[in-house]
């Protein structure tokens, strides 16, 4: 597993993928905002079905924000697309008639006609899972087990859970090069990853070549991450903390996490690697890094952003989300429904991060930071 790179891949939640609304004084938010994830309440409208064309293809959706250059839409299979209105290539037009998802059998006969006769697309409770044909039902079971075992979890500690409104797509290729062509495809610039998943397209996509524990290992993350976009743990529209979104991933890559629920197979639950990383880089009895890290985070982004400081900010991101959820969960479960509420695309400033954080846990980041070690060592 390597955590040199962000594996989730439209990384900095909404905020990065949105960029272009983030300075908007005024938007126009269309739906209720659970649409995307989240929990957002917002006066319900009848939304109405749009056709609109990106580089040259057709899409049908509706609109979320609209400014006077720019527009933020939906489209029937839960992608995300920004147009210039004001563009006459956009080709905005209302159809008269109210917005509905794509159905799963309108979804899986558009899936198997982007990705051709050499792929099958299986039909789970939860999932359109795209896969070369005959591979089995390895991949539609992982993704099946890793969505039942994140809501079973996550409901279990009181966090506000919804059924998503658009079927969840999971992409399998056969092998890497397959996998980074479609990531160049998407314009997802990643490497030295066994799977992602893009905020924009609400797709985890992966491979089923190399080392399957590895692949499985991240499986589980990009579905974690899916999962949580999928079912309001985080929204696909406002400007969650890195930290956040991350450590749900870490925390969810063992498969403890789906069959050892008991307080006495906590250590089945952890994250080895993080676990690891931790220990050789904070040692046994010195928590100023760690807590110098946890400050950082809370606040910002910019670990994530410096190839030498992001296998701990993974590390650190897993440790206090898992402690949180193992000894405090109501404040774990205080968070995640705080950030998951947030107003849609607003930056959330480093001084309201550190503020919010300290309220919502009881104490100052320190404080914080020496009961997250104290944990980790017992364990």
């Amino acid at each position: 597993m390597h955590l040199e790179q962000p594996r989730f891949g439209l990384g900095r939640t909404a905020a990065w993928a949105l960029a272009p609304f983030r300075n908007a004084i005024v938007f126009v938010v269309v739906v209720v905002v659970g649409c995307l994830g989240g929990t957002v309440t917002v006066k319900a409208q009848v939304p109405s079905l749009i056709q609109f064309s990106v580089e040259g293809q057709r899409y049908e959706g509706m609109k979320l924000v609209s400014l006077a250059h720019e527009m933020l839409l939906i489209g029937r299979d839960g992608g995300l697309h920004t147009v210039d209105p004001r563009d006459q290539q956009s080709q905005i037009r209302e159809l008269g008639e109210p917005y509905q998802p794509a159905s799963v059998s309108e979804l899986r006969n558009q899936l198997q006609s982007e990705f051709g006769a050499y792929f099958e697309v299986l039909t789970t409770q939860n999932f359109l899972v795209v896969q070369p044909r005959g591979r089995g039902n390895q991949w539609p079971d992982l993704f099946e087990k890793s969505h039942r075992g994140f809501i079973s979890y996550m409901t279990r500690r009181g966090v506000n859970i919804r059924q998503g409104r658009f079927p969840m797509v999971a992409v399998v290729f056969p092998d890497e090069v397959a996998m980074y062509n479609e990531f160049r495809k998407r314009k997802i610039d990643m490497s030295r990853v066994s799977g992602v998943y893009s905020i924009l397209s609400n797709r985890v996509i992966t491979h089923d070549g190399g080392h399957s524990s590895m692949i499985a290992e991240t499986v589980r993350h990009e579905a974690a991450h899916q999962s949580a976009f999928n079912s309001g743990v985080h929204s696909r529209v406002n400007d969650t903390p890195r930290w956040i979104t991350e450590g749900i991933g870490q925390m969810f890559e063992p498969e403890g996490m789906l069959t050892s629920q008991s307080a006495s197979q906590r250590r089945e639950r952890a994250n080895l690697e993080s676990m690891m990383v931790i220990k050789k880089w904070v040692g046994p009895k010195e928590n100023t890094e760690f807590a110098l890290a946890m400050r950082s985070l809370v606040g910002g982004e910019e670990w994530f952003e410096d190839p030498a400081k992001i296998d701990y900010a993974y590390a650190t991101s897993w440790a206090a989300m898992f402690y949180l959820a193992e000894r405090q969960p109501k404040q774990f479960t205080a968070i995640l429904n705080h950030t998951a509420s947030r107003p849609p695309l607003v930056v959330y400033q480093r001084a309201q991060r550190i503020a919010d954080f300290e309220k919502i846990v009881g104490m100052n980041i320190q404080d914080f930071s020496n009961r997250v070690m104290w944990f980790l060592r017992k364990m």
